[in-house]
C-alpha cells in the first residue's frame, strides 16, 4: 500500500483549528461532537480517529505523550481488539505514512500483525457490501438504478480564433434519479461516495465508527418471575436513530 509521508509543524492549537475545521465540511453534526470534547480536553478514540483521517499528528501526539488515551483499551468498535489497533489501521486506510510509522513505534509488532489479518478481514467483508440509497418518489435503490449529476460549462466567443472556447467548468451538486428523473434534494455528490462505505450510516451519512451505535433491546413483562425480560435488540445510527442494516451488522459483528 502507497503512503503519504506529509509531516506539518502546527502548533497544538493550530492542529485543533484545522482538525475542527476539517470535522466541520464533512459533517456538522459530529463537528458539535468533536468540539465539545477539544474544548474539555478530551482527546478520545474519536477525537484521534479524525486527527488521523486529516492527517493532523499534532493532535495524536499531544494526547499520547500527555497520557490523555490509553491505547490498550478497548475500541468502541467491536472489529478492534483495542484502540490502538483501531488507530493505526485508520493511519494504513487514509495513506498517512507518518501517523502509520509513529503509532507503530508505540504499538510494537504484535499489534501491526493483528492490524494486517484485520485488514485482509475487512477487505473480505467489503466486497459483499451493497450501499442503498432509495429515491423518495419513485423507490428505487439509484445505486441500481443510476443516477444523473450534471456539469455546469461556460463558453465565450474567442475573437482570435472566431471560435467559441470553454472558460470554466464545474460539477453541479445535484443529484437525478435516472429512474424517474426526480431531483433528489436530500443527498449530494460527496454524500452519496460515503454511502459506498459500510461503515456509513445510509441515513445521515454519518461514519458509525466515529459518532457510534445504540443498541435497543425491547423489554417484555415476565409475570412469572416478576422481571423484565429483553426478547429482541436492534442497532440504530447514534447520530440519526437510523436502523442499522443486516450487511453492516455482520461487517460489525453485531
Amino acid at each position: 500500500m502507497q503512503l503519504s509521508n506529509n509531516t506539518s509543524n502546527l502548533s497544538l492549537d493550530e492542529a485543533i483549528n484545522k482538525l475542527s475545521k476539517s470535522v466541520y465540511l464533512e459533517s456538522p453534526d459530529t463537528w458539535i461532537i468533536l468540539n465539545d470534547k477539544v474544548n474539555d480536553m478530551i482527546f478520545d478514540e474519536m477525537v484521534l480517529f479524525f486527527a488521523i483521517k486529516y492527517n493532523i499528528i499534532e493532535v495524536l501526539k499531544y494526547a499520547i505523550e500527555n497520557n490523555l488515551i490509553n491505547l490498550n483499551l478497548a475500541s468502541k468498535d467491536k472489529a478492534y481488539e483495542n484502540i490502538g489497533q483501531r488507530l493505526i489501521f485508520t493511519a494504513l486506510q487514509s495513506n498517512h505514512t507518518n501517523i502509520h510509522n509513529y503509532l507503530k513505534n508505540i504499538l510494537g509488532q504484535d499489534n501491526n500483525e493483528n492490524t494486517n489479518t484485520l485488514i485482509d478481514s475487512k477487505n473480505e467483508k467489503s466486497t459483499s457490501y451493497a450501499p442503498e440509497f432509495l429515491c423518495p418518489k419513485c423507490n428505487t435503490n439509484i445505486f441500481n438504478s443510476g443516477y444523473m449529476i450534471y456539469e455546469n460549462i461556460t463558453y465565450k466567443f474567442d475573437s482570435n480564433t472566431n471560435k467559441l472556447s470553454e472558460v470554466s467548468r464545474n460539477l453541479l451538486d445535484s443529484i437525478i434519479c435516472s429512474n424517474c428523473n426526480t431531483k433528489i434534494e436530500n443527498a449530494s455528490i460527496n454524500q452519496l461516495e460515503n454511502l459506498c462505505s459500510i461503515q456509513n450510516c445510509n441515513k445521515c451519512f454519518a461514519d458509525l465508527t466515529s459518532v457510534g451505535i445504540i443498541d435497543k433491546s425491547k423489554m417484555i413483562f415476565n409475570k412469572e418471575f416478576n422481571k423484565f425480560n429483553s426478547t429482541s435488540a436492534s442497532f440504530h445510527c447514534f447520530n440519526c436513530d437510523n436502523l442499522i442494516n443486516q450487511s453492516q451488522k455482520d461487517y460489525f459483528g453485531l
